[in-house]
């Protein structure tokens, strides 16, 4: 169950929210619907964040090996390639857009529920002493 809490907590994190440990459990049983969405749904941010990142390292990858082409057919392969990245980044950019208004509707019923709750805040430091 550890494990859960801590992916629980880095979804949580997400969303600028914290977990609440003790009422997560209570919201699963009166909410499980909810709670599944909100873990499937910022697991799919997530897998679209990295997806994202890949494809522009693979992008970057593609320009660096075909930056210096000077023949057509290099150049061709070099844009039918960056273009098929192009359109992966674009498919990526709509799964995650997708997958953000969903996680943040079950982000919203969590925080109803209050199994998701506005971080605390640390107090100030104690002003230095000046006397």
């Amino acid at each position: 169950m550890k494990d859960v809490i801590v992916a629980l907590r880095h979804l949580a994190r997400l969303d600028g929210a914290e977990l609440d440990t003790e009422q997560i459990g209570v919201t699963t049983a009166q909410q499980t619907a909810a709670v599944c969405d909100f873990i499937t749904a910022g697991c799919a941010l997530v897998a679209a964040d990295a997806q994202e990142a890949l494809l522009v390292e693979a992008a970057q990858v593609l320009w660096t090996v075909y930056g210096g082409a000077t023949g057509r057919d290099d150049i061709v392969t070099a844009a039918e390639r960056l273009r098929a990245v192009g359109v992966a980044l674009d498919r990526v950019g709509e799964e995650r857009e997708t997958a953000r208004v969903r996680f943040r509707t079950a982000c919203a019923v969590l925080r109803h529920d209050g199994a998701l709750v506005e971080p605390a805040r640390k107090p100030a430091p104690p002003p230095s002493g000046t006397d």
